[in-house]
């Protein structure tokens, strides 16, 4: 029977090794403005590349809800010269399990997560295209062809992840933090820690290919921010499994310096500005 009561191994199983099984879609990278992501990446992760990479991608069997569709925009950076990785700027869902993927990821790890209005992404043939819509705008477009990749040395820096048939480790780094009410009703951020989450993943598909992109912005998510100065490339690309098995605590940082670069990718504005209103019935 259905209660608001569960059992102790319930509450022990609870994102208990998060997996993004069966996941495919969309892998893209392009150059950008280096002054601009540079100021977006918090210390003490250190930008290693002018390079916006990102994906969009159906997760097809995820072990903490239904299937969904989602954006991810990351830089590559490095944490004391000694690990490397993925610093995810905006995840964006959608689709039947997005509300528990947006929950798993942002209040279990710290991912900056959101929920879209819309996305799609189609492949037919040798072609592919994903959308994503936020408040009235398509925040991005893009477009993929079989083939030859736009700046081929780009492949240099994923062949590891996308290595058909051999399972591939990368870190992610967040940011985690508490959120404590004051007797007074505010709000204040307080224990803001930057940590890493490993992801082993396995790859049985990738296709490489041309890309074409579009961005735009809304007040609550400038990725026309960061502008496109050059495609470098997509793959089509299928993990068969994808699993967060560990983290780790590198070490706390200055809530001041750092929260202002977290808020918009895991929070509208209507949370910290009190004109902003929103009507849609």
């Amino acid at each position: 029977m259905a209660s608001y009561v569960v059992s102790n191994d319930d509450v022990k199983n609870f994102l208990n090794l998060p997996s993004m099984n069966d996941q495919q879609g969309l892998g893209f990278a392009y150059a950008t403005d280096e002054a601009v992501l540079k100021k977006l990446i918090p210390a003490p992760l250190k930008l290693m590349a002018p390079v916006v990479c990102g994906y969009v991608v159906h997760m097809g069997k995820p072990t903490f809800g239904g299937p969904y569709l989602e954006l991810n925009l990351f830089a590559l950076v490095s944490y004391k010269d000694k690990m490397m990785g993925a610093y995810p700027i905006s995840l964006l869902l959608h689709g039947p399990g997005a509300e528990s993927g947006m929950i798993a990821g942002r209040e279990g790890a710290g991912i900056p997560k959101k929920l879209a209005d819309a996305m799609e992404l189609r492949r037919n043939d040798n072609s592919a295209t994903a959308t994503v819509e936020r408040h009235g705008k398509t925040l991005l477009k893009v477009d993929w062809t079989a083939g030859e990749l736009n700046d081929p040395s780009i492949m240099k820096q994923f062949a590891g992840q996308l290595a058909l048939g051999k399972e591939a480790e990368m870190n992610s780094f967040f940011y985690t933090y508490d959120i404590d009410q004051h007797e007074d009703g505010s709000n204040h951020f307080n224990n803001v820690e930057l940590v890493a989450t490993q992801l082993r993943s396995l790859a049985d598909q990738v296709e490489p290919g041309n890309l074409s992109i579009e961005l735009q912005s809304t007040d609550d998510d400038p990725f026309g921010e960061l502008k496109v100065l050059k495609p470098l490339g997509a793959a089509w690309f299928h993990f068969d499994t994808s699993v967060m098995f560990n983290t780790l605590k590198l070490e706390k940082v200055d809530t001041d310096e750092t929260m202002p670069k977290l808020l918009t990718g895991r929070y509208d504005r209507g949370f910290f500005n009190p004109k902003a209103t929103s009507y849609k019935i």
